[in-house]
């Protein structure tokens, strides 16, 4: 499938903006990771923990 892609005009552009878009999910996501203070970084790590999130999920 890659040869293929080769032989289609302007198709290269195409390539470089998916890898851009690729690339920008990742930067943002290192980007929200590193700004989260530690106070959200532990409440979001207690997440799973929580009784109360589990008993509204079974209703």
């Amino acid at each position: 499938m890659g040869k293929m892609i080769g032989f289609v005009e302007g198709a290269d552009v195409y390539l470089i903006i998916a890898l851009l878009i690729f690339l920008m999910v990742f930067i943002l996501a290192a980007v929200y990771m590193f700004s989260l203070s530690k106070q959200q970084c532990t409440e979001l790590s207690n997440l799973p923990f929580q009784s109360s999130n589990n008993e509204n999920n079974e209703e």
